[in-house]
């Protein structure tokens, strides 16, 4: 039987199955082809054949063949769970189906910050019984397993958060605006903390609304007010970024340098991520993603998705939008929730984008839409709240 054992290839003395008597580069050569969409059923053959599944030696073996994959991980807060649900979705698997992920039983229910990098997601702070946390957890995206990282300096909840040159950038969402560690750097390599210069003392609200990485070199954030900053790790500066005080405005995500946001009535908006330091005029400028009515009627009717500040008063509820992006390569993926007869239902559209330089357009082409996964609802709870929360949603290579 073969088990991984510090990254060495073992196997007994009598295998459980015929496979394992080839060669060990004809069998990842072999395996490596397979879709990660269909490891989760072939692991259950047997032990042997988890074991190999579940090797580093098998991801080295794709990445060196060019057969690694978009994966995407959906953080959902399910109704009445106690925990932050985690699940795996391949845009490729026939069945386009969420795969559950096992839950860390100490997972912030909100405010936390998360990152993308390397072979898992990094969650950052957030709030654990209602005060800030220090904590840094790590999910390895390849074995869907859990691991505690090095604390932050300070607790943070609704931090900016970025990866720039394989560093991890926090900055932001602690209490005290003027801390010694507002800003704080992560090294994946060494697993230590340092401390970012201090910014320009003036005021700015450290409750972090979105934050994305611009054009691979810049880390920029919106606060609560709509007030952007961005960081420059080369050059160890802070610049002013325009602002964004249309509240509503959120679910950035950035695609081929394109920043892309959700907003009430169902509407897709996209701006280029260079826009958004400071020139005149001061307000970033927003076009709609074009050719996309038909989704967009879909999405006015869609639930409210948690963006990070707390649910508003029910009557808001309707305001919001109800989606959350992603990307699978240069395609655009939307998630929402739907409350379907008993059920409630978590769908996705996976939409190819178009450039029209000529007219400054961009346009969007719904390849196919289809639920992903269904849940049923907690009766006890009034209807209102028959709803997820699409926490985050990323992309890794794997």
């Amino acid at each position: 039987m073969w088990w991984n054992c510090t990254n060495k290839w073992k196997k007994s003395s009598s295998p459980s199955c015929a496979l394992s008597l080839l060669p060990d580069d004809i069998l990842l050569n072999c395996f490596a082809t397979v879709s990660r969409s269909d490891h989760a059923s072939l692991s259950l053959v047997n032990k042997w054949l988890r074991s190999l599944l579940l090797s580093p030696e098998l991801y080295e073996e794709r990445s060196l063949m060019g057969r690694t994959e978009n994966c995407i991980f959906l953080c959902l807060s399910i109704p009445s769970d106690p925990f932050v649900r985690w699940f795996a979705f391949y845009p490729k698997a026939l069945n386009n189906r969420l795969v559950p992920i096992r839950p860390h039983l100490y997972h912030p229910q909100e405010a936390s910050s998360v990152v993308a990098y390397g072979c898992g997601i990094y969650i950052i702070g957030g709030r654990i019984g209602g005060r800030p946390s220090s904590r840094v957890l790590f999910l390895d995206c390849r074995f869907h397993t859990w691991s505690n990282l090095p604390c932050m300096g300070v607790p943070r909840a609704y931090a900016a958060t970025g990866v720039v040159d394989g560093k991890i950038y926090v900055f932001g969402g602690c209490q005290e605006p003027y801390s010694d560690k507002w800003g704080e750097v992560f090294d994946p390599t060494t697993q230590t903390w340092d401390v970012l210069p201090k910014r320009p003392k003036e005021p700015y609200s450290s409750v972090i609304h979105e934050s994305v990485v611009r054009e691979e070199k810049t880390v920029l954030a919106l606060n609560e007010k709509g007030n952007g900053l961005l960081y420059v790790p080369s050059e160890g500066i802070w610049k002013k970024g325009k602002s964004d005080a249309y509240s509503p405005r959120r679910g950035w995500h950035v695609i081929e340098n394109v920043m892309y946001c959700c907003v009430t009535g169902g509407r897709i908006l996209w701006c280029q991520a260079s826009e958004s330091e400071l020139h005149e005029p001061n307000a970033i400028k927003w076009r709609e993603v074009m050719g996309l009515k038909d989704l967009k009627d879909t999405l006015c009717a869609s639930k409210l998705v948690n963006y990070g500040w707390g649910l508003p008063e029910e009557k808001l509820e309707d305001l919001l939008p109800g989606h959350k992006l992603s990307n699978s390569g240069p395609n655009m993926l939307l998630f929402w929730d739907v409350l379907a007869p008993g059920k409630l239902e978590i769908w996705c559209a996976e939409i190819s984008l178009q450039r029209r330089k000529e007219k400054g357009e961009i346009w969007g082409k719904v390849e196919w839409s289809e639920v992903v996964t269904s849940i049923d609802p907690p009766h006890p709870l009034p209807e209102h709240q028959h709803h997820c929360k699409i926490l985050h949603a990323l992309t890794l290579n794997l």
